[in-house]
């Protein structure tokens, strides 16, 4: 048999534990099956203990970490080697187009395609195994061939994994999350944990004190405490060396006396957990089927003869399918129940009053990557930046760079020629406040996750860069007088940072550093749990709520954001004292790009209003002034337009005659 053409995607996440597969449906392509019950999520099964597929889709048990992933297209059967693969399933699988794509379980298909060679039925076989020592996930092969002859139940050719999954005992509803963690202290392998962590408080509400009574202990105050209820669980076991280890519980409810309606949840979860997966399996032999025989289950699932009956009373009884007359056919997902949603009528306060004012000082970036300027008063588009995922946009000295969210940034120069940056400075990218300089960490997110901190030079073109780090460690928090300040996790939930000057190696600050402003260098820090600010003219202030607030370019106020009404608070360091400045509605305040609030200078910061009267209007607050003007950008800007930020030191702006009267 040929291989006909295959694609490969060697770090695939799933979306939701599940690997995804689907067909391209597309113009001229062949009906869909008359079996309503194999379209995709038409039933209540999941993804079965291997994977499932029906008319178009094919669903993947995968968990969380990244998968390898390998599908082929042949003209016939392709050879089977069992002995190479731990698990292997086959499947009809219907193609109304003859192209599949990976994808994900909440929509879309991945850009990669693959040609079947045909339209209609096909063999779908799916192998499976672990991952090389190493490595995260697993290795999946999945082939495809026409099945002209119409489709075969489903197969399940060779089982290693427990078709029958570990029942849930039932403890954590029982017990509570936070005694539960104290068992994975024990029994999760390399879960970092602070000294000192077991005898800290026990987070939370402790366990009933019915159930600890039960148990033969008091409720816990500390993790600590928390132990001897784990063991009397049955959770934990003492491994003879002062240490523990997992143990293997009975139910909570055979241990237990629990309020019947309680115990009846419980039992019922724990017979779910055991048997949803290969329930799935079921009814996938069973709508493609139609219906399926019972005396034939035990051997299309690979299963042995006495699970079939408790697999049957579960599927029955979860109303995934019904029972009668020897055969089991599937049923259909029941409609959502719906009903009227209550409208909660909002309270309106009068709102601050706005004039017409200038255009964003800057420019703006519009959803196709138009980048325009003002010039003399009238607005110039100055370019075009190519890229997919536009994420923010700063004035540099030599021109506006505008960042992705997945890839390199480009530069768009004064004269509107646009180059790609030779390094990729990630989706959270800095700029210093003159304009000069740009950094960021460039992130790889896969099987095998490194990051790497760059920093570029506008004017020169010249690029810095430190080693690779495994993992996701760093993150920026901006630049300064010509150094980079960013902080890396120790995977223990604390930060070290560091300031790292282009061409020197890093040096360690020796505190945490939370927040720069890196106009005047202020910083908030923290140091054995107290948050500190320091200020560019010496001041220091401890803050609470320390994530709440930012800097003011300038270093001597720092602001935050409230809704319902939209207003701003600023908090004066040398004061310490808080205002709060009522804002026009509609202001978009939150910090994700493209329509996050920009500052123009430290007085003056520019919000966009995308959805006032279907106009691309944007607010201007006169902070020194108390005032508020506002501007609609012309129809060329788009939908949501990103603002570009301006540079903050040298000028009104980092290209002359750039912004009109």
């Amino acid at each position: 048999m040929t291989l006909l053409g295959f694609r490969e995607e060697d770090e695939y996440l799933p979306d939701y534990g599940t690997i995804v597969l689907r067909d391209l449906r597309r113009d001229g392509g062949v009906p869909a099956l008359d079996n309503a019950l194999l379209g995709e999520l038409a039933t209540n099964a999941l993804s079965g203990t291997v994977a499932t597929a029906g008319d178009g889709w094919l669903h993947g048990t995968a968990n969380d970490p990244w998968q390898a992933v390998r599908c082929e297209a042949h003209d016939g059967p392709p050879e089977l080697r069992l002995e190479a693969w731990e698990d292997v399933v086959e499947s009809p699988f219907h193609s109304q187009s003859g192209v599949v794509s990976l994808g994900l379980l909440t929509g879309g298909t991945y850009d990669e395609e693959l040609n079947l060679g045909a339209k209609g039925l096909f063999r779908v076989r799916v192998c499976r195994k672990p991952a090389e020592a190493g490595e995260e996930g697993d290795v999946w092969l999945i082939q495809f061939w026409p099945a002209p002859d119409g489709p075969e139940p489903p197969r399940w050719l060779k089982r290693t994994r427990a078709a029958v999954h570990q029942e849930d005992p039932g403890w954590q509803q029982v017990l509570g999350y936070y005694v539960i963690e104290v068992s994975w202290y024990f029994t999760l392998v390399g879960l970092p944990r602070q000294d000192g962590w077991l005898d800290e408080p026990l987070p939370g509400d402790p366990p009933s004190e019915s159930v600890c009574a039960q148990l033969g202990f008091d409720p816990p105050r500390t993790r600590r405490d928390a132990i001897p209820l784990l063991v009397a669980a049955g959770l934990l076991v003492e491994d003879g060396s002062g240490g523990f280890s997992a143990g293997t519980p009975r139910r909570a409810t055979e241990v237990l006396d629990l309020p019947a309606d309680l115990a009846a949840q419980l039992d019922a979860a724990a017979v779910r957990a055991a048997y949803a997966w290969l329930a799935a399996d079921l009814v996938s032999v069973a709508a493609w089927s139609n219906p399926a025989r019972v005396d034939e289950v035990a051997a299309l699932l690979a299963v042995p003869e006495e699970t079939v009956g408790p697999l049957l009373d579960y599927a029955v009884r979860d109303k995934l399918v019904r029972r009668e007359n020897g055969v089991v056919t599937p049923l259909p997902r029941p409609p959502l129940r719906t009903g009227p949603v209550p409208r909660v009528k909002p309270v309106r306060r009068e709102q601050p009053p706005t004039v017409a004012g200038a255009p964003p000082r800057a420019g703006y970036v519009s959803g196709d990557g138009t980048v325009g300027v003002w010039r003399e008063g009238e607005p110039v588009v100055l370019g075009r930046v190519e890229s997919d995922y536009r994420y923010r946009a700063f004035e540099t000295l030599a021109g506006i760079y505008v960042a992705a969210s997945g890839g390199q940034g480009r530069l768009l120069d004064w004269a509107g020629n646009t180059r790609q940056l030779p390094v990729d400075l990630g989706f959270r990218p800095v700029r210093s406040a003159d304009g000069r300089y740009l950094a960021g960490v460039q992130t790889h997110v896969g099987r095998r996750s490194w990051d790497q901190v760059h920093a570029f030079d506008v004017t020169t073109g010249e690029t810095w860069s430190l080693p690779k780090l495994p993992e996701l460690t760093r993150t920026i928090l901006g630049l300064h007088d010509g150094a980079v300040y960013f902080s890396t996790s120790s995977g223990l939930g604390t930060f070290a940072a560091s300031r790292w000057t282009p061409g020197r190696e890093p040096v360690d600050l020796g505190s945490t550093v939370h927040r720069l402003d890196p106009l005047s260098g202020a910083q908030l820090r923290e140091k054995a749990g107290v948050f500190t600010v320091f200020a560019a003219s010496g001041e220091r202030l401890e803050v609470s709520q320390p994530y709440r607030w930012l800097f003011v370019p300038g270093g001597t106020k720092m602001y935050s954001f409230g809704s319902e009404p939209p207003v701003a608070d600023l908090l004066d360091l040398a004061t310490g004292t808080t205002a709060e400045h009522p804002l026009p509605e509609g202001c978009d305040l939150s910090d994700t790009m493209p329509t996050a609030p920009v500052w123009e200078t430290p007085d003056t910061l520019v919000f966009s209003q995308p959805n006032h009267r279907s106009t691309r209007r944007v607010i201007r607050w006169l902070l020194r002034r108390g005032e508020f003007e506002h501007f609609d950008l012309p129809e060329s800007a788009g939908y949501r337009p990103s603002l570009v930020e301006p540079i903050l030191l040298g000028g009104e702006s980092g290209f002359a005659g750039l912004v009109g009267s």
